[in-house]
Order: structure tokens, then sequence, then C-alpha cells
């Protein structure tokens, strides 16, 4: 084995972990969602869409940063995972209290004056997730993604049973807001069982500052990442109502938990594995390169996939009752594989210690998305505002892709070589479904559905194994991986 190869397989056998986790939590969600989208109104999921969103935006100043600044920070681990603990803590229990203050007004925002005690309950989610966040992040700052795995499944399979089983009992949008709670205390509580570290009396004060310090750039990031990546919810919800940002927010779940799921198990290994290298001295460029590649091949046809099958998969998932959301998941489909090029630019600018340059490209992200979404909620409908960010979001990933070419000093070429295989397995999906879908057309939805993304797999597959042979060696990986149980490995996941 050469010496490259035991550098490499880390992050791989993270990668691979972090999708069995994140993609073993999305497949107990859509589970969950498609019995509860025919239990539930669109309404329902609107009002506590509204909420959520909420606490999205109010979790993103969430540890002050320092949670960022734990899995970058070279040394004093234990001391530093103190202070992140300690910021959690402190402003998880400000939300808290402000949210209780602010409800009602936020329920106006939305014309949603019902949904007031709605977010009350949900304010519940900032002091029971910031016990656990810390506890994240060190499974994280040391690529134990084995231990990520418990949590994560743990939380999507109580807040499903939970809900569902709310729901079945009549208690409505209220049997969404319990399975969120409860499912959050499941999280938290299975960090602290798969990950031994805990908070001491002692705060080392010297690491306050230093760590806010390159915190605040974080919180300017994910301010204006939650911006990018929600504002078309709050527009939504501002201009159409509770029913449609149901409609929306559903339609959302499938891109998210195809595409998105990819983007972001790779930015979850990625920023660590590529802050190790920066802190050692070694070049992220291959790193960055593989992953960009891997992404790519995911998101291409992904997208593809969605835009032609949209309609029977929401039909086959939610329900008719669904279909309006038909297309703005072909939209949002677009919007998250050219989202995706550009994701892992913000993981590599953060790496190198530069999270100041990265809230300059994000503010210009802002500036940009925000003005013409509302445009188009003013001027057309939910699918318009979709269409309008997978727009902006074309101009947005150029952009990021230029600035961490020059960053990794990676030449454009290499970077669209990168992209090229994922290119050509997009076409592919796309000619083998267009020949495909004629056929089948006389077949029931189900089995259409079920035909095409057979074809569709084994099109990607021979793509993948044509134009990349090291993304096909990750899958090959990942095969022996699950022959072998896929199970987590707790006992190597303990002391981070």
């Amino acid at each position: 084995m050469s010496a490259a190869a035991p550098a490499r397989r880390g992050p791989l056998e993270g990668v691979l972990w972090t999708l069995f986790a994140m993609g073993g939590a999305r497949l107990i969600t859509l589970a969950g969602l498609a019995v509860l989208a025919r239990l539930l109104a669109p309404e329902d999921f609107g009002l506590v869409a509204f909420g959520l969103v909420y606490v999205t935006y109010a979790t993103t100043v969430g540890d002050l940063g320092t949670g960022a600044a734990l899995i970058y920070w070279p040394n004093r681990r234990e001391e530093a995972a103190q202070v992140t603990f300690a910021a959690n803590v402190v402003v998880g229990i400000a939300w808290l209290l402000v949210t209780w203050l602010a409800a009602d007004a936020v329920a106006a925002f939305f014309r949603s004056p019902s949904g007031g005690s709605i977010l009350v309950a949900l304010a519940w989610t900032f002091p029971i997730q910031a016990l656990g966040a810390t506890h994240e992040a060190l499974c994280r700052k040391s690529l134990r993604f084995r231990a990520w795995f418990v949590p994560e499944t743990g939380f999507a399979g109580v807040k499903a049973a939970v809900s569902i089983a709310f729901a079945l009992a009549g208690f409505g949008v209220w049997s969404l807001v319990w399975g969120q709670l409860a499912g959050q205390a499941a999280r938290t509580v299975l960090f602290w069982t798969v990950v031994p570290w805990r908070p001491a009396r002692r705060m080392p004060w010297d690491l306050v500052r230093p760590m806010c310090g390159y915190g605040s750039h974080i919180v300017v990031l994910n301010v204006l990442s939650a911006i990018v990546h929600h504002v078309d919810l709050l527009i939504v919800g501002r201009f159409f109502g509770a029913a449609a940002l149901g409609l929306y927010q559903m339609a959302a779940k499938l891109p998210e938990m195809s595409i998105t799921l990819v983007v972001r198990a790779v930015s979850h290994v990625l920023f660590p594995t590529l802050s190790t290298l920066a802190a050692s001295g070694r070049s992220a460029k291959d790193t960055y390169l593989l992953s960009l590649g891997g992404v790519a091949l995911v998101a291409v046809p992904g997208a593809v996939v969605l835009v032609v099958l949209a309609e029977p998969l929401v039909a086959t998932a939610f329900g008719p009752a669904w279909l309006p959301a038909s297309p703005v998941v072909q939209a949002l489909a677009i919007c998250g594989c050219l989202r995706a090029f550009g994701s892992n630019a913000g993981d590599l600018l953060k790496a190198s210690g530069r999270p100041g340059a990265l809230s300059a490209l994000a503010v210009v992200k802002a500036v940009l998305l925000v003005p013409v979404l509302i445009w188009a909620g003013q001027r057309t409908d939910m699918t318009g505002v979709a269409l309008a960010s997978a727009a902006v979001t074309a101009v947005t990933a150029s952009m990021s892709l230029v600035v961490a070419c020059r960053i990794s000093r990676t030449p454009v070429a290499d970077v669209l070589g990168a992209l090229r295989p994922g290119m050509i397995a997009g076409f592919m999906v796309a000619a083998v479904l267009a020949a495909w879908m004629p056929l089948v057309s006389g077949l029931p939805v189900l089995a259409r559905l079920v035909s095409a993304l057979g074809v569709a797999s084994l099109a990607g597959l021979a793509a993948v194994r044509m134009t990349s042979p090291a993304i096909w060696a990750v899958l090959v990986q990942s095969r022996r991986l699950a022959a072998r149980g896929g199970r987590p490995d707790l006992a190597g996941a303990g002391t981070p």
C-alpha cells in the first residue's frame, strides 16, 4: 500500500460513515413523512415550518462560533471544549427567553397568529440542542464518525415515532412539535452516551477571546449562510401563507434527502480533514478535488432524476394531495445541484484560517439573492421563488469555485476536470430515462418509479466506473463495509 493510502482512508471512511448516518436518518425521516403526509394537512406542516425556520436562524448564533473553533483549534482540546460548552448553554438559554418574548411578533410576520404557541414550545429546542453540541463537535474534530451514527439515526427514529403516535391520537400540528422536541432530546442523550467528555468546573478564560475571535467570523458566516439557504422559506411563508409553506417545505425534502445529504456528509468530514492537513503544512488540493468530484457525481445525476421523476416521486412519497409541490421539487433539485458545486469552497476557506474571506463571499451571495427572491415573491408563485433561487445560485456557485481555486492554488482546468465525470453521469442518466419512460408509460405509478430509479442507478454506476476510478474505489469500500454489517464501532469511538 502506498504512503498516501492511509492518509486517504480516514476521510473516505468518514464520508462513508457520515453517509450511513445521514442516509439512515433521512430514510427514517422520509418514511415518517410518508405516513404523516397522509394524516396531516399541508397547513400543519407549514405552521411548524415557520417555527423551525426561526429556530434555524437563531441557532446560527448558537455557540458564538466556538464549535467550529473547537474543530479548528490545534491544541488544548479539553479546555477548548469547555469554552464551547459554556457558550452553547448560555446562548441556548438566552434564545429560549428571547423566543418566549418574541413569539407573537414572529407569528404575525408569517401571518399565522396561531403559530405563537407553537413557537414557544419549539423554543425548548435551543437549550436541549446546546447540551449536545460540544459532543457533536468533538466527534467531528476527532474524525470519529462511526460514533456520530447513533445520535443522528436516533434523532430521526424518535422524532418520526413520536410524531406518528401523536398524529394517530389526533393531536394534529402538535404531533410534529412533540416529535421534534423528543427527537432532539434523544440526540443529545445519545451524544453524551457515545462521547465520554464531560464539562469541568474550571473555565479556561485565556481561550475565550481567541476562540470567540475565530468564531465571530463563523457566526457571521452562519447567519449569512442561513439567509442564503433558507430565505426562500421566509419569502414563501410571508407572501403565500402556511399551506403554501407546507407544500414548499415538503418539496424541499426530496432534494434535501438526496443531493444535500451527500453535500453535508462530505462537508462534515472535509472541514476537520482539511484543518488537519493545514495544521501539518500539507496541501489540501487533492482532498478538495476528490471531494468536489464525488459531490458532482451524486448531485448532477440526482438532480436529473428529481427533475424527470418529480411527479411520481411526490405522489408515491406523500400522496396525490401533495402533487402541487412537484414543480417546486424540480426547481429546488436544480438549485441544490448548483449549490453543491460551491459548497466545498467554504470548508476550504475555514480550514485555511480565512473565515473572514468566506464571510465576505457570503455577504455578496445574500445581497444578490434576497432582493431577487423578494421580487419573485411579489410577482410570481412559490415555484417562481424556487426558480429564482436556482438562477442566483448558478452565479454564486461560480463565484465560490473561483475563490476556491485561488485559495488552494488549483488551476481552473483541474476543477473542471473534477466536475466532468459528474456531468457525464448526468447526461447518461438523462438519456437512459428519456428512452426508458415511454416504454413503461402503461405501468402503475409505483412500478414506473421503481423501474426508472433502477435503470437510472445502473446508468449512474456505469458512468462512475468509466470516468472516476477513485470514486469507484470508494463505492467498493462502502459495499465491503456494508457487507461487514455496517455497524458503528462504539468502543473505538470513545474518547475524543
